[in-house]
């Protein structure tokens, strides 16, 4: 476990000083990270830019996509995996899912009614915006469904654009009914899948239980490869089952060639506890570089409750072996 912390300094003044951060902890055993100080900016401070008339992004949720910090009053999950797109940018699969318990509903003839504002940005290492999506979803749900999205959570899903590089994605969300605002960061390595002779996608995974998540809105590319929405969750119940899917990406077209992959399951101490491998043959590419698409659904059945990690492993055996490898960390709870 970690917790990020940050502040904001009272001192407002701007003199381009050096200024000091020391951070103590009283607990043992804790490893602290942290900045030995920053420099405050000089000159005048920039004024604030006003909201264009055509920018439908609320303020609310801008404030919580400024942050650097995430706020917990919308609890979310999501993940993002990247994937070959049309050059020279990748193609980013992103899910948010809310917890339904936090969703605040209102009842308006025999309907509960509550709208959701869900956004994501993609910032470079010099903090500059590349992409970003918005949606919004008007809920207008029947008693039962209401109870159902209460229980499960809502999830929605988009798609970036990003050339190879490392990212931060800032994501939030807003629901008018309480007034809730929650965001996330998250880390992302994009590669660049057209350079090395063997490259991968990142490696998304399904669960039966995760279809009980009302899916707002959908990746229509991910339905002809996965038979349910993948699920932003990292914790499964042990009468669960998962599918996953990832891309292998074989750059060399020549000489005919065979690649060995293989989807494994590990314990937290190494103990190997499900694996499976295929062969794939270089003649399904017909000459051209491209992707082999490679499933797998795993039981959970059996599992001791615990920490797991999930990885795929491709070798091209074309000349010299090149390896490639994809790992998840999940969670198996007991029930």
């Amino acid at each position: 476990s970690y917790y990020v912390l940050g502040y904001y300094p009272k001192n407002e003044k701007r003199d381009g000083r050096f200024r000091r951060i020391e951070v103590k902890v009283r607990r043992e055993d804790v490893e602290v990270r942290t900045r030995k100080g920053y420099t405050a900016p000089r000159g005048k401070a920039p004024a604030q830019t006003k909201q264009s008339p055509n920018e439908k992004t609320s303020p609310e949720l801008r404030q919580a996509l400024d942050s650097p910090l995430p706020l917990p009053a919308l609890t979310l999950r999501a993940f993002a995996a990247p994937f070959k797109g049309a050059a020279p940018n990748a193609s980013v699969a992103v899910s948010i899912e809310a917890e339904g318990k936090d969703l605040v509903f209102q009842e308006k003839d025999g309907k509960f009614v509550n709208d959701l504002e869900m956004s994501v940005l993609a910032l470079d290492a010099a903090s500059k915006v590349r992409d970003g999506s918005r949606d919004v979803v008007n809920m207008g749900l029947k008693p039962d469904t209401r109870a159902r999205v209460a229980q499960t959570g809502i999830r929605m899903q988009s798609r970036l654009k990003l050339p190879p590089g490392r990212y931060q994605l800032r994501m939030a969300a807003r629901e008018t009914g309480g007034g809730r605002v929650g965001s996330v960061t998250y880390d992302l390595d994009v590669p660049d899948f057209t350079k090395a002779p063997l490259t991968m996608s990142g490696i998304l995974i399904a669960s039966g239980e995760g279809q009980g998540v009302m899916t707002a809105k959908a990746d229509e590319e991910l339905r002809t490869v996965l038979p349910l929405p993948p699920t932003a969750s990292r914790e499964f119940r042990a009468a669960d089952t998962l599918s996953t899917f990832a891309e292998i990406y074989d750059n060399q077209a020549q000489p005919p060639h065979k690649v060995d992959i293989m989807t494994t399951v590990l314990t937290d101490d190494g103990r190997v506890v499900f694996n499976t491998a295929e062969q794939r043959e270089s003649a399904e590419l017909q000459g051209k570089s491209g992707g082999y698409g490679v499933t797998a659904k795993i039981p959970l059945a059996g599992f001791a409750p615990g920490l797991y990690v999930l990885k795929v492993d491709a070798t091209s055996r074309a000349g010299k072996p090149e390896t490639v490898t994809r790992q998840v960390a999940f969670r198996v709870k007991g029930g």
